[in-house]
């Protein structure tokens, strides 16, 4: 009887240790995203903003919204910037994250190793998203612009947090809708003029991240993406982006106009706290999987 029980033992510790083998492998030939852990606040008033440095960002996502045209004039440039800035920085950060995934994969089909299930997942949701089957045409259109940027057209489309579209579509930076499928709504600037659709999103967050799809992919950006690779500062990076809005030369003159007012590039190099981050370890993994 005694000799069984030894047996089994010793066949469960073999088993054991086969399964924590094959655990161990899968962990170490895939990647794993870092995780950002976001605070929800309830927005019911201005106080109500957290106010960020320009080194560490604590990751946000606000539900409810002010108006911000009854925020003090004085105060309302510092709370806008400190409201938006964290969708911004938390679509960047998520952004750099898919664009070293993509440095990961690439970087073992180079050395013929194998790729695991997830990162091939991974990987062709990428092209698909980003509309190119090619690794090095992919990083380019994933890496990121500069905070400063992002900031600096929100609050020229925005009109500081004060426009209609803002204010009751969560669109931050004027994007126009030119199907009827989109969720949008209809504007007509003047009298007598052609209806036009802007689009419309169910969060701030989301208006973020399809504005950084939408200058990642489109034709007419392809020179600001190369730009934008080659790490041009966001005042050098305008001159790129005529085709965003209509009055090209006053909207980049107006830019940099308010990236100096500002001093929105500060913001350049902000990082999530990093008590609001998390990244996989050998024993999380074998703990959840």
């Amino acid at each position: 009887m005694l000799k069984v029980i030894r047996q089994v033992i010793y066949v469960s510790i073999i088993l054991f240790a086969l399964y924590l083998a094959i655990k161990v492998k899968i962990y170490y030939s895939g990647y794993w995203p870092e995780e950002i852990r976001i605070k929800s606040v309830s927005l019911t008033r201005a106080d109500s903003i957290i106010l960020q440095t320009d080194s560490t960002l604590i990751p946000v996502n606000y539900k409810g919204c002010i108006d911000f045209r009854y925020v003090d004039q004085d105060h309302r440039k510092d709370l806008f910037i400190n409201y938006i800035l964290p969708a911004i920085v938390i679509t960047r950060e998520r952004l750099m994250d898919d664009f070293h995934h993509v440095e990961y994969i690439e970087e073992r089909i180079n050395q013929r190793k194998s790729i695991s299930g997830i990162d091939s997942l991974f990987l062709a949701s990428m092209k698909v998203k980003y509309e190119t089957d090619s690794l090095v045409e992919l990083r380019k259109r994933i890496y990121p612009h500069p905070v400063s940027l992002a900031l600096t057209q929100a609050i020229l489309e925005s009109g500081w947090g004060t426009s209609n579209i803002f204010r009751n579509g969560n669109n931050l930076f004027g994007i126009m809708s030119f199907s009827s499928e989109d969720s949008r709504s209809v504007i007509q600037y003047t009298e007598g003029d052609e209806e036009q659709y802007l689009r419309t999103y169910n969060t701030m967050n989301e208006s973020v991240e399809h504005y950084f799809l939408l200058v990642s992919t489109v034709s007419s950006y392809k020179r600001f993406r190369q730009k934008r690779w080659e790490g041009r500062a966001s005042n050098q990076l305008l001159r790129y982006l005529s085709r965003y809005h209509d009055r090209s030369q006053q909207y980049a003159g107006m830019a940099q106009s308010i990236i100096a007012t500002n001093n929105l590039k500060k913001y350049d190099n902000i990082t999530i706290d990093a008590r609001y981050r998390q990244k996989y370890s050998l024993l999380s993994f074998l703990m959840k999987y």
